[in-house]
């Protein structure tokens, strides 16, 4: 219960002994059902990596609770968690050998049924100086210094010929770092697991899904980086809920899943 402790410090007027729940919640990388990893046979990983923030259990009557990350941990500050699923060798040559699989954090007691998170940096995180920012907000991969961000999405796979990467964040960003005064594309990922029990079940994120609709056998590797005109990522961003032309919310996501 070490990350008990770290919470209570933040907890402010409520008593610790009502956030007595701790909660760790895995992150596996799959492509249609099947463990994927960066030396997997076939189709591999290159790149898995993404920002958590706004995570709640759902009890039995529908409600949602907090779930308050453990600020102990150097992937993990109080409002954002970071998520590696690649070890930097293998295809995943790009990556790090850092690899932080999972969500730490302390709940109130209850019987949950259910997990809302949300895969996005909030905005007053998102448009602050990189170069000031401390764990886990400290990752020069995630930022995008054109687009004022974080990149709150790496993912990518290859083929023996092909393959696909994308890149998603925040685009169309109005200001200066430090001062943004919008973004007309938010693309923040709204995952909900209605059926996933802590201390049971992981969340397992389906490439497969992602990119149900993109061809990985034209021997043209492509990508995708958020841009307006990129057709790319019209069907990734759909599989994840979102309406690639307003950078909105306009359905539930299938990559995310309860496993």
């Amino acid at each position: 219960m070490r990350f008990l402790l770290a919470l209570c410090a933040v907890a402010g007027s409520v008593s610790c002994s009502q956030w007595d729940l701790g909660v760790e919640i895995p992150f596996v990388a799959t492509w249609q059902g099947r463990a994927l990893s960066c030396d997997s046979d076939g189709i591999a990983l290159t790149d898995l990596r993404f920002y958590v923030s706004d995570p709640q259990l759902i009890d039995e009557q529908g409600r949602a609770h907090d779930l308050r990350f453990a600020t102990e941990f150097a992937w993990q500050n109080d409002a954002v968690a970071f998520i590696d699923l690649e070890q930097g060798s293998g295809s995943c040559s790009e990556g790090t050998g850092q690899v932080f699989d999972r969500l730490i954090g302390v709940a109130r007691a209850g019987d949950y049924r259910g997990l809302r998170f949300t895969v996005g940096v909030p905005f007053r995180l998102n448009h602050e100086d990189p170069s000031l920012a401390g764990p886990p907000l400290d990752e020069p991969d995630m930022y995008w210094p054109r687009r004022a961000g974080y990149r709150f999405l790496r993912a990518g796979v290859r083929t023996r010929d092909d393959g696909f990467r994308l890149h998603g964040g925040s685009t169309g960003c109005e200001g200066t770092i430090g001062y943004m005064s919008g973004c007309r594309f938010p693309n923040r990922i709204e995952v909900f697991l209605p059926d996933f029990v802590p201390g049971t079940h992981a969340v397992a994120i389906d490439l497969g899904a992602l990119l149900d609709g993109t061809d990985l056998a034209d021997g043209l590797s492509t990508a995708c980086s958020s841009g307006p005109l990129e057709s790319s990522c019209a069907a990734p961003y759909a599989a994840l809920g979102i309406d690639f032309s307003t950078g909105r919310s306009n359905g539930p996501q299938r990559v995310f899943a309860t496993r």
